[in-house]
C-alpha cells in the first residue's frame, strides 16, 4: 500500500461512519480506478505528486522534523483527496449521489484540520486553502469560457494549469512560509507550475480526442498544434522545471524533473513528425519566455 492509500486508511476512519461504506471505494466513484478495490495510489503515481511537502523542506541546514513533515504529508494527501473530488464533481465525471455535500465537507474539514496542525497557524491555513479553492474556481470558469471560444494562447493554457491544481501543492507553499523559507517559496511554485504543465501536456494531448468528444475541442486544437505536439512538448517543459528547480536550491525535485524528461524522450522516440518537433519547440520557447530560465533547444 503506498502513501496516498495509507493516509486514506486514517482519513476514512475519521469521517462520519454512515459515510465510511461510500468513501471506502471513492476512487472508484470518481472515476480514478476502475474497479472498487482500486486505491489513490492507482492514479497518482509520480512521487511529487505523492510527497510534495518532502521535496519543498530540502535545504542547506538541518531539514524539518519528521514528525513536523508527516504532518505535512498528511495535509497534503488530505488536499489531494479533497481536490480530486471537487474536480470530479465539477467536470460532471461522476452520477450524482446524496453522500456527495457531506462528503465533500467532511474532506474539507479534514484538510484544513490537518494543515492548520502542521503550520500552527490557523489563519495562514485558512487563507492559503481559499486562495487555492479561490484559483481553481477561477480556472474552471476561465477554462470554460476559452474551449467555447475554441482558441487559446500556451500564457492562458500554462494560467490554467496553475490555477486548476494549486490545491495539490498548497499544503508544500504552507511548509515553506511557515518554516522560515517565504524567500525560495516563487522558485519552489515556479517548478511545481512546470511539473503540472509537464503532465498536463501529456494528458491532454493523449486525451485529445476524448475532449473533442465531450467538449467539442481538444486542447492541443485550441492551442493550435498537433496532438503529438504538445506531448513532445513534455519533456522539454520538465527539463525546464529542474533548470529552476535546481537554480532555487530544490536538487531533488530538480533530479527528478531531469530523469522524467529523459524518459519522456526514451519513451517517444522516433514516433514523432518534423511537425510535431517544430510544434513542441515553439510551444516551449513560450513556456521558456513566461516562467523563465535557461532558453531549451531540444524539446
Amino acid at each position: 500500500m503506498g502513501p496516498s492509500d495509507l493516509e486514506y486508511t486514517a482519513t476514512l476512519q475519521a469521517l462520519p461512519k454512515d459515510l465510511q461504506p461510500f468513501a471506502k471505494e471513492l476512487p472508484f466513484h470518481l472515476g480514478l480506478t476502475t474497479h472498487p478495490e482500486g486505491g489513490w495510489d492507482d492514479y497518482s503515481a509520480l512521487a511529487p505528486f505523492q510527497r510534495l511537502p518532502a521535496y519543498a523542506s530540502e535545504c542547506p541546514g538541518p531539514g524539518l522534523a519528521p514528525e513536523l513533515q508527516s504532518r505535512y504529508l498528511r495535509a497534503h494527501h488530505r488536499g489531494g483527496f479533497f481536490g480530486l473530488l471537487i474536480d470530479r464533481l465539477d467536470d460532471g465525471q461522476v452520477p450524482l449521489r446524496p453522500e456527495w455535500p457531506r462528503l465533500r465537507q467532511a474532506l474539507f474539514d479534514q484538510w484544513l484540520q490537518s494543515l492548520t496542525e502542521a503550520t500552527g497557524n490557523e489563519v495562514l491555513a485558512t487563507e492559503a486553502i481559499k486562495a487555492a479553492l479561490e484559483d481553481w474556481a477561477e480556472a474552471v470558469s476561465n477554462e470554460k469560457a476559452l474551449l467555447s471560444r475554441r482558441r487559446l494562447s500556451m500564457a492562458q493554457y500554462a494560467c490554467l494549469v496553475s490555477q486548476k491544481v494549486s490545491w495539490l501543492g498548497t499544503s508544500a507553499f504552507c511548509l515553506l512560509l511557515a518554516h522560515g523559507a517565504p524567500a525560495r517559496l516563487p522558485a519552489f511554485r515556479r517548478a511545481f507550475d512546470l511539473l503540472l504543465l509537464s503532465s498536463q501536456c501529456l494528458d491532454d494531448a493523449l486525451d485529445a480526442d476524448e475532449d473533442a468528444r465531450l467538449h467539442g475541442i481538444g486542447f492541443p486544437e485550441a492551442l493550435g498544434h498537433p496532438p503529438r505536439g504538445l506531448l513532445r512538448t513534455a519533456p522539454g517543459v520538465a527539463r525546464l522545471g529542474a533548470a529552476v528547480a535546481r537554480e532555487g536550491g530544490f536538487h531533488e525535485l530538480s533530479a527528478w524533473l531531469a530523469d522524467r524528461a529523459r524518459s519522456l524522450d526514451e519513451s517517444h522516440a522516433g514516433k514523432s513528425s518534423l511537425q510535431a518537433e517544430m510544434s513542441a519547440l515553439a510551444l516551449v520557447a513560450a513556456v521558456t519566455q513566461l516562467y523563465g530560465g535557461p532558453a531549451v533547444t531540444n524539446p
